[in-house]
């Protein structure tokens, strides 16, 4: 007889490691009393056997399925009565009725537990026919419920032995986590304002575990200028309920300093509010960690400007307001650096670069946002109420003062430079206004160097660029001569192909191949970019089964999506559909999204993202390292892989901190679990230096260009995924 839903209600009530079932037995004698029989059982019915919590009259302890009245009636779900069991022709074979106790005449009720879950019967057995009447099911009934309740009191009394156990585990297991992780809990009487901490606080704090500590000592061991803070936020959560955390710093006992993160809120019992319970967390070593990545990564590490990631996300939290506040930007481009590179080296371009840098930051003026744009370029973010003319004036005379720059060693150089502006008033991307101050500086050098030249409408007819670029754009994709070009992604230590990234590339009417990048400014064009994103995906699926039939079933293909296409959820469904029509699936796809993306990421792309993280696909961060946001991204944004911007590789030959660099971020990629690609490798010296690193995989030219499918196929044989070597020295 099976009826899991009974028989995972039996096991879980433990019935039959009920220690004392004298109550059940006096249900029975009470029933045998009642019912003037000989024998009274409360069964329990399990899948192969009764057997009996509670018995009267009987030494029976179980019986098999087979012979069980009590089977009966709980599979009928009703009161059973049977006046002459050897007349009814499902009993008249029973071995109780053949033979002992020879059972002629049964009456019982079903038993159920919480739920209404059958458990079993509470019967009455007579030797004798016509024992029992109908009007005796009523009584009986009525104590079936009284052994109901006392199961109920039973499960009650059982769930709290269980949960008291796993409490007391929980609470052993939540100190030896509080001392792994560094956390403690802390607790405050609001009636007896009483502080209580656990004994990891006092290890954060390097107070002896036990001493008294009241709040006001608490409070003043924090830092002078930050105890106000902490007590508002205390005395607000009191009042208000409000849950609060912040991160400062405490001064120990012993002089030391610790950075904490302090998490509290409000426990309120039966409406009132009782005390404000929360956690402090050392986080030092993080601390200090962020503080010299957001160092390296915020600044440029020449001149110790802001560097271009910071600008890009400076300007793009401006450029979220310009409908209310106009977004002035200037473009600073060096004239006549790039002799002074050729003719007297890069050491002392270097030099020249950090005296420049030296003399902006004495003359800019307040309010204005600097930065290193990259090579010889700075880049100027000018405040809200700062009108065009006072911006042209201020860099015309900025200009004009450059001049000559200080000596260095005998030589004195003079260095010049050219401005362009851009200013906008309307709802556009970074990029746009960027695009648009390079513009006018080109146009300055057109003009003649050391100008000051802004924006305006025939700057933008003369620059016919990308209107070019979008017709040759359009023409391609028209024509269906949009191809994917897949570059390798090799895993060192085996020298296989684990990944290939696929690129766009385009042939003109005449059977030239080009780059994307010969038309990116038509792919910042949103409509475009989700063709091309289409074009791409119906590639990929095409050639994607015999990529996987080159370089094995595992292997992912990196496709790069635009924020046009995250912004828009119907793209992202797409996707999903077509991959899942198609012989690949989400685990041989991956995302790949900028940073430049991310900065200004709205409600449609975060869910696009999540939306894809759930569906099985990897999100990869292109273009890592180059600014401190992309560690905030990693915890915002569903992130699995990340690459390392081809920059750093590039500068380790001359500049031992992007050495540096590099390796803290493959160590932290791995130690946050993600996977890490290092991009831009062409020499075996960049090999060698990745591989002491501990650097598992690597993309470049020295394992392969982007190749068209048949390219690939040709150089890959499907036999062995390792790069030859011959091969890997040619790459």
């Amino acid at each position: 007889m099976k009826d899991t839903r009974r028989l995972d209600a039996i096991r879980s009530l433990g019935l039959d490691a009920i220690p004392d079932r004298d109550l059940f037995s006096r249900i029975t004698l009470l029933a045998s009393t009642m019912l003037g029989c000989p024998i009274s059982l409360l069964s329990v019915v399990e899948q192969d056997r009764q057997w009996f919590l509670g018995r009267t009259g009987t030494d029976l302890r179980e019986t098999s399925i087979e012979d069980s009245f009590c089977a009966v009636c709980v599979l009928g779900e009703i009161p059973l009565l049977i006046t002459d069991a050897r007349k009814d022709p499902r009993l008249a074979d029973n071995d109780l009725v053949t033979g002992a106790p020879f059972i002629r005449s049964y009456i019982g009720v079903p038993i159920r537990g919480e739920g209404g879950v059958l458990l079993g019967a509470l019967c009455g057995i007579s030797p004798e026919p016509d024992a029992f009447r109908d009007d005796q099911i009523a009584p009986l009934a009525m104590l079936a419920e009284l052994a109901e309740q006392s199961l109920a009191l039973h499960a009650r009394t059982r769930a709290l032995s269980l949960a008291n156990t796993a409490l007391q585990q929980s609470t052993q297991i939540f100190r030896q986590a509080e001392r792994a992780v560094n956390v403690g809990s802390w607790r405050v009487d609001i009636a007896r304002r009483r502080l209580q901490w656990s004994d990891q606080v006092y290890a954060i704090t390097g107070l002896e575990s036990g001493n008294s500590v009241s709040v006001p000592d608490a409070v003043q061991m924090y830092h002078p200028e930050d105890r106000m803070m902490v007590s508002k936020a205390l005395s607000d959560t009191i009042d208000d309920g409000k849950p609060f955390m912040f991160e400062t710093t405490i001064r120990r006992r012993d002089g030391e300093q610790r950075r904490i993160r302090v998490v509290g809120e409000r426990v309120d019992i039966d409406g009132r509010p009782d005390s404000v319970a929360g956690i402090i967390l050392d986080c030092t070593e993080e601390h200090l960690r962020n503080v010299a990545l957001k160092r390296a990564a915020e600044r440029d590490r020449l001149t110790g400007l802001y560097n271009r990631a910071s600008f890009d996300r400076r300007l793009a939290e401006a450029m979220q307001q310009v409908e209310s506040e106009p977004v002035t930007i200037a473009l600073l481009d060096l004239d006549g650096f790039k002799d002074v590179n050729d003719t007297l080296g890069h050491l002392v371009g270097d030099r020249v670069l950090e005296a420049i840098a030296a003399q902006l930051q004495l003359r800019t003026a307040s309010g204005v946002f600097l930065a290193r744009w990259g090579g010889d370029e700075f880049a100027l973010l000018f405040p809200p109420g700062m009108a065009l003319g006072d911006v042209t004036s201020f860099l015309e005379e900025l200009l004009a003062e450059f001049g000559e720059i200080p000596p260095l060693g005998s030589t004195l150089l003079r260095i010049g430079a050219t401005c362009g502006i851009a200013r906008m008033t309307t709802s556009a991307g970074s990029e746009e206004i960027m695009r648009r101050a390079d513009l006018a500086l080109y146009r300055g050098k057109e003009l003649g160097r050391g100008t000051v030249v802004c924006w305006d409408s025939q700057i933008e007819a003369r620059q016919s660029e990308r209107q070019h670029a979008i017709a040759r754009l359009r023409s391609a994709l028209n024509g269906g001569r949009a191809l994917a070009a897949y570059q390798p992604i090799v895993e060192l230590e085996s020298g296989k192909v684990v990944s290939v990234e696929a690129l766009l590339r385009l042939r003109d009417e005449d059977g030239r191949m080009f780059a994307a990048s010969d038309v990116f400014a038509a792919l910042l064009d949103p409509e475009l970019s989700r063709r091309v994103s289409r074009v791409m995906l119906d590639q990929v699926v095409a050639d994607g089964p015999a990529i996987l039939a080159l370089f094995g079933p595992e292997t992912r293909i990196g496709i790069n999506l635009s924020d046009a296409d995250l912004r828009r959820g119907e793209f992202v469904q797409h996707l999903v559909e077509v991959i899942d029509d198609s012989a690949l699936g989400p685990d041989n796809i991956t995302i790949e999204v900028t940073e430049t993306m991310l900065l200004d990421a709205g409600g449609h792309l975060r869910e696009s993202l999540a939306m894809l993280d759930a569906c099985g696909f990897t999100i990869c961060l292109d273009d890592f390292g180059t600014g401190f946001s992309s560690l905030t991204h990693l915890r915002a944004f569903p992130i699995h892989k990340v690459k390392i911007d081809r920059d750093f590789i590039a500068a380790i030959g001359e500049d031992h901190q992007s050495r540096l660099i590099i390796q803290a971020i493959v160590q932290m990629g791995y130690s946050l679990g993600l996977r890490v690609v290092v991009e831009g490798v062409e020499t075996e010296e960049q090999e060698i230096f990745l591989r002491a690193i501990g650097c598992r995989h690597v993309q470049g030219y020295r394992y392969g260009h982007p190749m068209l499918l048949a390219d690939l196929q040709a150089r890959f044989e499907a036999s062995a995924q390792a790069l030859p070597g011959s091969e890997r020295r040619r790459a």
